[in-house]
């Protein structure tokens, strides 16, 4: 069973159901194209960067920093190197810092078994030769304080196992008269992980067996891949999680309920579809 199949057609509904509850998650980050990355200088600590010379001789060379999450080996490359940082965010995950020029770019590559699936939230799933969802990159973002005004951050394929991850360069800074400047490089930061709940237990809820899932903080955050890492991990351990009214109630709680101390599942519910799951509070009766 592909598990990410089953996991596509929920999430497609996600616009309407913005529509509906005002729910949020649901920003399709739009797609570019560009050169090497650039900019500030963080030091790695988990991992030593191997320059890398461009064609030509001219260019810059481009760092290396390789990221280790479990079975999972990913290579992180742009002009300056990244910093990684492990277990930060629980065990099992790496952060990893970035700094990139608007325009510039950097290339994430599998050197492990599998393929790379980047999802419309610029999220990627990391696949084993299954199908089935092993590891998570969270979207790439700049800091949470950063100035209003960012340019956005987009991430495309390049092939089943590389993605480009770019800082949109069409964002401009107003000068006092009336022209503009490129805007300042931005700090990039993403998290990779392969330990998506944290724990879960069977339980009663309004008379009815009830499965309490504790996704972990980082995979809750971690866009479409880390909701597609959950479900893998969920059906895994529970069997039962694996049919359609838990499944739609599963991502309505990733939707609409995300700070949720625990996402309570209970087969029992009828599978009236995502949208009217939605609009019961993920209750449906």
């Amino acid at each position: 069973m592909l598990i990410r199949r089953a996991v596509a057609a929920p999430l497609a509904a996600c616009a309407t159901l913005t529509a509906v509850l005002a729910l949020g998650g649901c920003g399709l980050a739009e797609r570019a194209q560009g050169s090497d990355g650039a900019g500030g200088d963080p030091t790695p600590t988990a991992s030593q960067p191997t320059p890398t010379p461009e064609q030509g001789g001219t260019r810059p060379t481009t760092q290396t920093s390789t990221v280790t999450a479990g079975d999972v080996v990913l290579e992180v490359s742009s002009r300056q190197a990244a910093e990684v940082q492990e277990d930060t965010l629980g065990p099992g995950t790496r952060t990893v810092t970035l700094t990139l020029a608007p325009g510039r770019t950097a290339r994430v590559s599998l050197s492990s078994p599998g393929t790379l699936a980047v999802d419309s939230d610029g999220s990627i799933a990391v696949l084993d030769g299954n199908g089935t969802t092993v590891a998570a990159m969270g979207p790439p973002a700049p800091p949470a304080d950063a100035a209003e005004g960012t340019p956005r951050i987009d991430v495309e394929d390049i092939d089943e196992t590389q993605a480009r991850i770019e800082v949109d360069d069409r964002s401009a800074v107003a000068q006092g008269d009336g022209s503009s400047a490129r805007a300042e490089p931005v700090t990039v930061t993403f998290v990779v992980g392969t330990e998506a709940i944290d724990g879960m237990s069977w339980g009663e809820n309004e008379g009815g067996r009830s499965l309490a899932v504790d996704p972990a903080d980082w995979a809750r955050y971690a866009g479409e891949a880390g909701l597609s890492l959950i479900r893998t991990q969920l059906v895994a351990a529970e069997p039962e999680a694996d049919s359609g009214t838990m499944e739609h109630q599963l991502v309505c709680h990733a939707l609409g309920a995300v700070d949720k101390d625990t996402w309570n599942l209970e087969p029992w519910r009828p599978d009236v579809g995502l949208i009217l799951t939605a609009t019961a509070h993920c209750n449906p009766v």
